[in-house]
């Protein structure tokens, strides 16, 4: 008779658990993308205050803020 290893709440065969686990790890990944894009929006208004050359970090906020706008996009899709 063969045992089956119980992982605790977690079990690693059962898939990826459903609708409501992927509205979850999307609301974490809109978290973790709102908080740099933010951080990003800062750090180019001030280099843009100082002079400095803000061409990088424009660019880091433009593709931060198309990859929040898609998962945003995802989040929605995953309520209805």
């Amino acid at each position: 008779m063969r045992r089956q290893l119980r992982v605790g709440p977690v079990n690693p065969g059962s898939g990826t658990g459903g609708q409501r686990a992927r509205a979850q790890r999307l609301d974490v990944l809109l978290g973790l993308l709102g908080f740099f894009t933010v951080m990003a929006a800062v750090q180019t208004v001030v280099l843009e205050f100082r002079g400095d050359a803000a061409v990088g970090s424009a660019l880091l906020l433009a593709g931060l803020a198309v990859a929040l706008r898609a998962v945003w996009r995802a989040r929605r899709k995953a309520d209805s």
